[in-house]
């Protein structure tokens, strides 16, 4: 692979998981905007996350998918996928390069959405400190439990959908992890990473 990263790289975007909504695009960057690929990367997002990380645990899972005019590498990244879109095959010859390319744009990248997010409102501090409390109330409560997701949401007041926004970000940042499913076979059991 070439030193320049324009010769090998036309686009990079990170897949991040909703619990609600699946697969979306968190962030994307055009690295070579001249050769761009005219995709709809809203779409291909949850084709390519699928792709790269959907199946049973242990199951084979490509590292590149080759297609007619580009190329897709994807390294996860907790429940997100940093994808490389590539000009021509020849990059994929040094992997170990092009993750620490993908990990490199994307620290870069969360660090720029770091930057942008300083400027909220008070009220949107408020609800910032109230999240943070109730998750570290559940890394709490999950010392040394197992609970499904219903039981914990019992306890505060709050939605369906910001308990599962809660737990994905917790599992997001590793603080916890699945533990299978209770016994009625929908919930979702929960413990610390």
């Amino acid at each position: 692979m070439a030193g320049n990263i324009n010769d090998d790289v036309s686009s990079v975007m990170n897949i991040g998981f909703d619990m609600i909504a699946g697969p979306m695009v968190r962030w994307k960057k055009e690295i070579d905007a001249k050769t761009g690929l005219n995709l709809d990367y809203d779409q291909f997002a949850l084709a390519t996350y699928l792709a790269f990380k959907g199946g049973n645990g242990g199951s084979p899972t490509p590292q590149a998918i080759v297609y007619d005019s580009f190329s897709v590498v994807g390294f996860p990244k907790g429940m997100d996928l940093i994808c490389l879109f590539l000009k021509t095959t020849k990059a994929l010859e040094d992997m170990t390069r092009l993750k620490s390319l993908a990990e490199s744009i994307s620290a870069q990248m969360e660090k720029d959405e770091g930057t942008d997010g300083e400027a909220a409102g008070a009220s949107t501090d408020a609800e910032d400190d109230n999240v943070k409390e109730i998750k570290r109330i559940i890394c709490n409560m999950l010392r040394k439990n197992t609970l499904p997701t219903p039981e914990i949401r019992s306890h505060f007041k709050i939605a369906s959908s910001e308990i599962w926004a809660i737990m994905s970000a917790l599992e997001h940042d590793g603080l916890v992890r699945r533990a299978g499913k209770a016994k009625d076979g929908r919930s979702v059991v929960w413990t610390l990473a």
